[in-house]
């Protein structure tokens, strides 16, 4: 009977405040309530119906905007060292800097990185300096990629320089001999 009566307060408390129809009925499974009419039902109406207190359901957040699909880079290159460009590197390291620019901005968040190889040596990732070192005097083709999550190749740059590098091999200038004093005048 017990439950019979919780059965009542839970249905009765989703209805509003005001007249509510119910249907009761006894069957060999015990008394049963019901807001739907059943063979047998003796209708019941209740008034006053006092109102249950209901946590409201918050309102689901705003999708988050969904990001433009990516439109391809309108710039890619390699700006230093400039294509045709000569660098002077005396220090005996062989050391290039290689700076490739991006329009609009490399996209990580996408798993786009940049790929560069100078003489061999390859270096890539997500930024868009790098620095080699012994690179050997003469002429360099310098390629850049932009490669994609997937590993496709999105864009290709080029530029071309030459290293020059003092060589040991290079004879130094003889020095210079100072100039002997000018001879003291005689007295008279």
């Amino acid at each position: 009977m017990r439950k019979s009566i919780i059965v009542v307060l839970l249905t009765v408390s989703s209805f509003a405040a005001g007249a509510v129809e119910l249907y009761k009925w006894v069957d060999k499974d015990g008394v049963h309530y019901s807001d739907q009419p059943a063979p047998g039902a003796e209708k019941m109406e209740v008034h006053g119906v006092p109102s249950i207190g209901t946590t409201p359901v918050p309102e689901p957040a705003p999708a988050a905007p969904t990001a433009e699909p990516f439109a391809g880079y309108t710039q890619f290159a390699v700006t230093e060292p400039a294509d045709n460009s000569i660098i002077r590197d005396n220090s005996g390291a062989g050391a290039v800097s290689v700076t490739v620019s991006l329009t609009p901005a490399l996209r990580v968040d996408l798993g786009h990185t940049v790929r560069v190889v100078l003489a061999g040596q390859t270096q890539g990732g997500a930024a868009t300096q790098f620095s080699f070192t012994g690179i050997d005097r003469g002429t360099h083709t310098i390629s850049a990629a932009v490669i994609d999550g997937a590993g496709s190749t999105l864009q290709t740059s080029s530029s071309t320089f030459t290293l020059q590098r003092t060589s040991i091999l290079q004879k130094k200038p003889a020095p210079v001999p100072a100039p002997a004093p000018a001879p003291k005048p005689a007295a008279p």
